[in-house]
């Protein structure tokens, strides 16, 4: 692939850099809703969810599991900023099911006016996407 055919992807967690790679296409789970970058896109900055990042590379789809952060797309680059990232082949999917469990136990005893309610919920959102990441490499 020619690089004006991709994008360079880049994904950072404050401890490191899990993805560099070039891209033909990148999806992202934006807090107004999941978007796509093709290469050539137009300059934008968004705030990110918990959720599932995808891209495209080689001929192989990829996944990326990843918790709150930002995204710096330009026509070249797509530069994601986040809390945590894992890849999908490094996610322990019962440890993320156990997760998952314990903070939803948690949210059922307390109101969302409880100072710990966004917090838990942070947590169960990223445990699912976890758990959602996981799930990709058993339907290959």
């Amino acid at each position: 692939m020619e690089a004006k055919d991709t994008v360079r992807l880049e994904v950072l967690t404050p401890e490191r850099q899990v993805i560099d790679a070039q891209a033909s296409f990148v999806a992202a789970p934006g807090t107004e809703g999941e978007f796509g970058v093709l290469p050539g896109h137009a300059d934008f900055f968004t705030l990110l969810k918990s959720g599932e990042v995808s891209y495209e590379s080689g001929g192989s789809r990829h996944y990326i599991a990843v918790s709150w952060g930002y995204a710096h797309v330009n026509p070249s680059t797509v530069s994601i900023l986040v809390e945590n990232a894992e890849k999908a082949e490094d996610i322990d999917i019962e440890r993320a099911k156990k997760d998952f469990d314990r903070w939803e136990m948690e949210l059922a005893g307390i109101t969302s006016e409880d100072k710990n309610f966004p917090v838990y919920k942070a947590r169960m959102d990223r445990a699912q996407a976890r758990m959602d990441v996981a799930s990709r490499l058993s339907k290959k």
